[in-house]
């Protein structure tokens, strides 16, 4: 294999790894925008409606994925899907174990016990 192959692999490599940090400054700045989005300026209190909220971010991730290759096979889309499911459930059950524990690091109204 020549120098050049063997560095054009490691470099692709590389680029493929998953990179936490980045992850998590991802995530940060996206949370941060959704409550700078959600704030009512009168009030300075940020209403969070969930349901609009994972429909933007699904939204998000179809934008993204839609312009990778795997987009194009509908059997790696519904492997995507499946990852996506089991990480979230996983993901789901950990901070509410972290709530139960901690508590919640936001305060929460329930619109449905509100009088």
């Amino acid at each position: 294999m020549s120098h050049e192959r063997r560095y054009d692999l490691a470099r692709q490599r590389k680029l493929d790894d998953f990179d936490r940090a980045y992850c998590d400054r991802i995530r940060d700045v996206v949370w941060e925008a959704i409550i700078v989005a959600a704030r009512d300026p009168a009030t300075g209190t940020a209403s969070l409606r969930n349901y609009e909220i994972y429909d933007a971010l699904l939204q998000l991730q179809a934008l993204l994925l839609a312009s990778s290759k795997d987009a194009g096979s509908p059997t790696k889309m519904r492997e995507i899907g499946n990852d996506f499911a089991k990480r979230l459930r996983r993901l789901v059950a950990e901070f509410k174990k972290t709530y139960e524990r901690n508590g919640v690091p936001f305060a929460v109204v329930h619109t449905d016990e509100m009088q």
